[in-house]
């Protein structure tokens, strides 16, 4: 036997793992019965699904969140399909959407308003909220789909805030 030939048996299947696992490159994905597309940053990953489960155990769980890997699973990006009668006017939309977050602990507005994103208008809205343990922030986007809304929520705790907001923001730019 080639005194390589037992080290690789041990890396290869690590190797093939990680390729499967982690993309290198962001990756133009479709938000699972929407027509919508969005690009995936660089190294997140699709949540697994008893990761899915396990996170978002309060409520209905998004239909698919794309996440820095475990094991925090820490800063995502969650997509979800809410059945709703949805107003016909984005100012209404974006009004309500308002109201329905602002009664969280430790609420802080950065930034609202409409965006238009390829075909689309968004609703836009970026704030912190108080996390479990620490502050949390959120960009929210909103826009109305075949039989509802499509909500998109990026969030990071505050230590990760910083590394990642521009990361988060250019993912959500760019849903078409």
């Amino acid at each position: 036997m080639h005194p390589y030939t037992a080290p690789m048996r041990r890396v290869l299947p690590v190797l093939l793992l990680a390729a499967l696992v982690s993309p290198a490159h962001a990756a133009s994905v479709e938000v699972p019965g929407t027509g919508v597309r969005f690009t995936v940053p660089a190294g997140f990953v699709k949540m697994p699904p008893d990761i899915l489960k396990l996170k978002y155990s309060r409520g209905a769980p998004p239909t698919a969140v794309y996440s820095t890997p475990g094991p925090g699973w820490a800063v995502n990006i969650a997509f979800a399909v809410r059945r709703a009668e949805v107003p016909g006017d984005m100012a209404a939309l974006k009004v309500l959407l308002e109201r329905s977050v602002q009664g969280a602990p430790g609420f802080r507005w950065e930034s609202r308003g409409v965006k238009t994103l390829g075909p689309r208008a968004w609703v836009v809205l970026r704030f912190w909220v108080q996390g479990a343990d620490a502050p949390i922030y959120n960009d929210l986007r909103a826009t109305p789909v075949k039989g509802g809304l499509l909500i998109v929520t990026a969030n990071a705790a505050k230590s990760q805030y910083p590394r990642y907001v521009q990361t988060l923001s250019a993912a959500l730019d760019s849903l078409r």
